[in-house]
């Protein structure tokens, strides 16, 4: 991520001003987490801990990884009342995962809900991949939501994108389209699976 974005969304969390912050967990990651048996599970670009938190309530071990200090500080406030070896909260780039001592890799379930699809190079986009496919076990789950592209914004991914990105390492089980409301274009929701 870019220096300007990571100043944007650390002004965004201070302020309060967080439109995506519902604090609803959506449905796709609540039916995939009632539908596998619980593991370990790590959310990239985590915020403020809701889908953590709906992980652990079902029995999952759960590691978030978010670039904003601030919204691991609110995650930690959230997840509190869970025994602390439940879960770790990290304040990384998502683009640089290898290097981050203390993740509990190989995970069954990794997560992303809109922070790999703001990733502005191509070489950044690789490495974010690379790190997705080598901490996913064989087998394992990669449940990612992207916004489609929009004019004049670095941020989005086209469907046959996503599929670029991690051919060869993840194989597209499923992709269910909608709309993204916040930002008022098209988005997809992707289940992709380890190779």
């Amino acid at each position: 991520m870019t220096d300007d974005r990571h100043h944007s969304f650390s002004q965004r969390y201070a302020s309060g001003d967080m439109p995506w912050d519902s604090g609803i967990t959506p449905p796709e990651i609540r039916e995939i987490l009632a539908e596998l048996p619980p593991g370990r599970a790590l959310d990239i670009g985590c915020g403020t801990g809701t889908a953590l938190r709906a992980a652990l309530s079902c029995g999952w071990r759960a590691d978030g990884v978010d670039f904003v200090e601030r919204a691991i500080e609110l995650a930690a406030a959230k997840l509190s009342a869970f025994p602390p070896d439940a879960y770790r909260l990290f304040c990384a780039d998502a683009t640089r995962l290898d290097a981050l001592p203390g993740l509990r890799a190989p995970y069954d379930l990794i997560i992303d809900i809109g922070c790999g699809h703001a990733i502005d190079t191509a070489a950044a986009r690789q490495r974010y991949a690379s790190g997705i496919g080598r901490l996913l076990k064989p087998g394992g789950i990669f449940m990612l939501y992207a916004s489609h592209p929009r004019p004049n914004s670095t941020v989005g991914w086209k469907p046959a994108a996503v599929t670029r990105l991690f051919g060869g390492r993840l194989e597209l089980i499923w992709e269910q389209r909608g709309d993204d409301a916040a930002l008022g274009v098209p988005a997809s929701w992707y289940r992709l699976r380890k190779l």
